[in-house]
C-alpha cells in the first residue's frame, strides 16, 4: 500500500478544506445528519478532521467536513448532508498544522481512517471501497483510525 499517496489525499480533502474555510460547515442543504464515530484514536492532542466525498470530489476538495478536538470515542457530526453515495475519510492531526504529517520515508506518523474501513492495495481506497449511502434523517457509521 502506498502510505504516502493516502498522506497526500486526506491532508487535501479534510484539512485543506476545514482550513481554508475557518472550520465552518457549509450551509445546511441536506436533509441528512451523519455521525461517524472513530475507534482507535489514540492520544487527546490536536484535532480530528474529517471529509465526505462523493464520487467525483474523492481524494480531493469534498463537500461536507467536519473538525473538533481529538479525544478517545470521538463523534464528528456531518449536518446539512444531501442523501447520496459518498465516502468518509478522516485524520488525526496531532500538531495543529492542517496536514497529515509523515516520517522521513513517507510513511504517515499521524493517524487516519477511511468509511466500511477501507484500507486500499499499493494506494488509497477506490471510491467503492470506502462507499455508504447516506439516508436522509441520522446515519450512524463507525470506523477505525489506523496509526
Amino acid at each position: 500500500m502506498n502510505i504516502l499517496m493516502i498522506a497526500g489525499a486526506l491532508a487535501l480533502a479534510a484539512g485543506a478544506a476545514a482550513y481554508a474555510y475557518g472550520n465552518r460547515q457549509p450551509a445546511a442543504a441536506g436533509t441528512a445528519t451523519v455521525n461517524v464515530t472513530l475507534g482507535g484514536v489514540a492520544g487527546q492532542k490536536g484535532a480530528l478532521m474529517g471529509a465526505i466525498c462523493n464520487k467525483n470530489s474523492f481524494l480531493k476538495a469534498c463537500q461536507y467536513f467536519a473538525v473538533q478536538p481529538a479525544v478517545a470515542g470521538s463523534v464528528l457530526v456531518f449536518p446539512g448532508v444531501t442523501p447520496g453515495s459518498y465516502a468518509v475519510m478522516v485524520y488525526h492531526d496531532e500538531n495543529l498544522n492542517g496536514r497529515l504529517d509523515k516520517s522521513a520515508n513517507g510513511l504517515p506518523i499521524e493517524g487516519w481512517g477511511f468509511s466500511r474501513n477501507a484500507r486500499g492495495h499499493y494506494g488509497p481506497p477506490t471510491f467503492d471501497d470506502a462507499r455508504i449511502d447516506i439516508k436522509s434523517g441520522a446515519n450512524d457509521i463507525a470506523l477505525d483510525m489506523v496509526y
